[in-house]
């Protein structure tokens, strides 16, 4: 084994396994400096046998997990993939046959999301030396033009982008040896007309600089124009404080006084920040909510006697008095018209979530023991008969099927489905019946006995571990109803364009709801809502709660067989822009067709397929690693749902998305016969979203320590 492989294997053991040995201002460094060197030195670091093979016989202490050091691995390339140079090396390692291609081709994806093209990193800056504080002058200048300007427009915006993007290159340089000089840049000499000066201006948590126009609304929108700037500060930092919250106890006469102040001076934030649409829609939301733009806001407008009360109340009981109130009590406070709705459609989205939490707990209980929690309707019959069956598996790498076509027919069937692209003869066919898998159908003579229908896939050794399952005839026609309204609703948000892996096949489509990694093709991007995600009128807010309806429903129905799929997911609710009261992103897809691939997700993936037109044997979805494959019901009412090791349809199914999966793909005469032949919801957060909205956390965080360093409170 080379030096350099293993210096990277105790590197990732380091961060990604074991108590990590660097601080993150330290990793971010030797990232930037160091795995471009590794992989100039040796291309086969990244190669199959480097990482099925060689890794193994590092000694690593606890026993590694597989996934998460793939996961690490799979963020350090997307960091490489921003730099020209090293996107190159590893172009030509694949070109070789040296770099793993399915570890590569994923990164594409994830990095050439976006429609523009990738940003350059072609910037050159001067050293922190030589001229920085010029530098830091010009760079204010732009952002002074753009931000005071009363009429502020695309002409304006462009040179604070290219500002911010220069301020981000240059802010990877901060050391230890040399912060005092680059912090002099910033402050140039005057903390009151420095650089540093005005990203506190900019970045301070109330709202009203990013309600000033419509125009900057949305700019604060796409750019996250505060966790953007303060992103590139926070080197300066040494320790943040958790900001104190209080724990007075308020009265409901106070929780009307706090709405009618958001109201009376505009605060709320929802043409900037979709996901503050949500603040009341669960306790999480509204505690980061809060934290986050009321109270910085209010303490803004108000004096510091009238407003001492809200600085010390409990944000926790705020919330439930709010939730106590009735839909006439609120139309009578004479609040505008946005927030009303976001606090009637908040309480109708409470209301749900719970009913539907009990029905299909009550659905999943029906029959069952409480003790033994046995179904005593077939407690007699064969394991294969029971409602709830498991299916014991071996969980087994397959990556030589990676962006292959998986067909319910003969490979060279004249009514094969070809690649959009004209490149048929790279197109690797495999029949399904070639792969020897087992087949995971519906039993409609077990679902009439029960009322319900659930296989579940368990780890051969640990019983215990659930890596897979499907559940049939999941939801009421009505409640698919509504979702099938709602995904054609969905197609007025843009479909995503498909990463390379994709790229052959882009049959069908893909519309995202929530927001996204930083994709490197906007320049200046970073974690925001998806394009078509900015909130301009009350419909569009409505809009939003029907979706966040769907994704509370999927959640409801996975609940009862795994709980803590739901704990997760409304936990990350508190980390990333939220979707109701769950930490994910909707996709909304149409006849979308995916080679075998594996995904990167930081929790649970949950799908609801809402209709099926297709052939039986079409669009049926392999679980290659697990050797299985589910065949989709002919009903055309059937849903999904996965999880990090889970997935299920009308089913609900899930599993883990780092688990080589895709589409048995239908056949050409069947995708150009216009029907609806499969739709479907996925609920899922990519691990990258994941970082980028940890990383605008910590940025946030930063103010008020950069501040009182800096003091200008």
């Amino acid at each position: 084994m080379t030096y350099s492989m293993v210096t990277w294997m105790k590197h990732v053991a380091s961060r990604a396994v074991l108590q990590p040995h660097f601080t993150e201002l330290e990793a971010v460094q030797w990232e930037d400096t160091t795995i471009f060197e590794l992989i100039r030195e040796d291309p086969e670091i990244l190669g199959p046998k480097a990482w099925y093979q060689i890794h193994c016989q590092v000694h690593w202490t606890p026993p590694p997990d597989h996934e998460l050091c793939r996961a690490f691995i799979q963020f350090c390339l997307m960091k490489m993939c921003h730099h020209q140079a090293s996107m190159k090396v590893l172009l030509a390692g694949v070109a070789e046959g040296l770099v793993l291609p399915g570890l590569l081709l994923i990164t594409r994806d994830q990095i050439f999301e976006d429609t523009t093209l990738m940003e350059s990193d072609g910037i050159i800056l001067s050293q922190p030396s030589s001229g920085a504080e010029a530098l830091c002058l010009g760079w204010k200048s732009a952002l002074v033009n753009f931000f005071a300007e009363g009429t502020p427009g695309q002409e304006l915006e462009l040179p604070a982008v290219t500002a911010l993007r220069e301020l981000r290159a240059w802010s990877h340089k901060i050391t230890r040896a040399n912060t005092s000089r680059m912090e002099q840049a910033i402050l140039a000499r005057s903390q009151s007309s420095g650089l540093g000066h005005e990203v506190l201006r900019i970045a301070h948590p109330q709202v009203d600089l990013e309600k000033k126009t419509p125009y900057m609304s949305l700019s604060f929108q796409r750019y996250r124009w505060k966790e953007s700037l303060l992103g590139c500060l926070v080197g300066f930092v040494d320790l943040v404080v958790p900001r104190a919250i209080g724990i007075s106890q308020v009265t409901k006469r106070n929780a009307l006084e706090f709405l009618q102040l958001l109201s009376l001076h505009r605060m709320c934030p929802f043409r900037s920040n979709y996901a503050s649409v949500f603040a009341f829609s669960s306790e999480k939301c509204f505690l980061v909510e809060a934290v986050r733009w009321m109270l910085p806001t209010m303490a803004s407008k108000l004096s510091p006697e009238s407003g001492a009360w809200i600085s010390q109340a409990s944000l926790s009981h705020l919330f439930r008095h709010i939730c106590g109130f009735t839909p006439k009590e609120l139309e009578a406070l004479g609040l505008d018209e946005e927030l009303l709705l976001v606090l009637i459609l908040s309480a109708q989205l409470r209301l749900l979530r719970r009913k539907v939490s009990k029905d299909f707990h009550t659905r999943f209980r029906h029959e069952v023991h409480p003790s033994t929690g046995v179904c005593r309707l077939c407690y007699s019959e064969p394991e294969d008969s029971k409602c709830i069956r498991y299916w014991t598996v071996q969980s087994t790498p397959h990556t030589e099927i990676h962006g292959k076509v998986v067909t319910p027919y003969p490979t060279n069937d004249p009514d094969r489905l070809t690649p959009t692209l004209g490149f048929e003869k790279n197109a690797d066919y495999v029949h399904l019946a070639d792969l020897k898998l087992r087949k995971i159908a519906s039993r409609p003579l077990v679902l009439a006995r029960c009322q319900r229908d659930v296989t579940l896939l368990i780890e051969a050794g640990s019983p215990k571990k659930v890596l897979a399952g499907v559940s049939f005839n999941t939801f009421s026609a009505q409640d698919l109803q509504e979702m099938r309204c709602d995904s054609s609703a969905a197609k007025e948000i843009r479909a995503l364009k498909r990463g390379h892996q994709f790229q052959r096949f882009r049959w069908g489509q893909m519309h995202p709801i929530g927001s996204r990694k930083p994709c490197g093709g906007r320049p200046g991007d970073t974690y925001t809502g998806y394009a078509g995600m900015e909130v301009t009128d009350t419909e569009h807010i409505r809009l939003l709660f029907a979706h966040a309806a769907d994704v509370e429903r999927m959640v409801a129905a996975v609940a009862p067989l795994h709980p803590d799929v739901t704990r997760e997911l409304r936990d990350l609710s508190a980390e990333v822009n939220s979707l109701g009261g769950i930490g994910a992103t909707a996709y909304y897809c149409w006849n979308f067709v995916a080679l075998q691939h594996v995904d990167h997700d930081a929790t649970w993936t949950i799908s609801l397929q809402t209709c099926k037109e297709a052939k039986q044997d079409e669009f049926n979805f392999v679980l290659m690693d697990l050797g299985c494959y589910v065949e989709t019901c002919e009903n055309s009412l059937w849903q999904v749902v996965w999880f990090r090791t889970l997935h299920w349809l009308k089913y609900p199914r899930w599993f883990h998305g780092s688990q080589t999966h895709g589409t048995v793909v239908p056949r050409l005469s069947s995708m150009s016969s216009n029907k609806n032949l499969s739709q479907g919801i996925a609920v899922t957060l990519p691990l990258a979203s994941l970082q980028g909205a940890r990383n605008q956390n910590q940025a946030r965080a930063a103010y008020v320590p950069l501040a009182q360093r800096w003091n200008m409170n």
